[in-house]
């Protein structure tokens, strides 16, 4: 696992990588500043999100990343969001990544997200977590 440091009071974004260290499709786990943060890059981007399920502190960066089953009607399998959904490998809760909600509300609280992105080839990430109205 990768250990970084942010520079004390930094409020942009942090330098974690080269994007090739983030292979699309695979969660890498670092630590930042304390706290151990999952790094996903996706087709829909770079999502970074907190190790600690709220449900009962499982350590959700350990879980797949999926898709998920949509509300359908009877006799009708509709699945969506294909690697945008975590799964928690305790007790299969499922979360979005880019929001960290729980599908279909199930679990009370959210996976803590934080902002990520790729600049020049590099991956960015900030401590602080992304404010609600930013998710999504």
């Amino acid at each position: 696992m990768t250990q970084l440091q942010a520079e004390p009071g930094a409020a942009d974004l942090a330098d974690v990588g080269p994007a090739e260290n983030f292979p699309v499709g695979r969660l890498v786990l670092i630590e930042f500043s304390g706290h151990t943060i999952g790094i996903i890059r996706t087709r829909h981007g770079v999502h970074a999100i907190g190790n600690r399920c709220p449900h009962q502190g499982g350590p959700i960066c350990r879980g797949i990343v999926t898709g998920t089953m949509a509300p359908s009607a009877p006799n009708e399998y509709v699945y969506e969001k294909d690697g945008e959904i975590i799964r928690c490998p305790w007790h299969g809760y499922e979360f979005e990544l880019s929001t960290g909600q729980s599908v279909g509300a199930a679990v009370r609280g959210r996976v803590p997200v934080y902002p990520a992105e790729v600049r020049g080839g590099r991956v960015y990430l900030a401590l602080r977590r992304k404010p609600l109205a930013d998710r999504g």
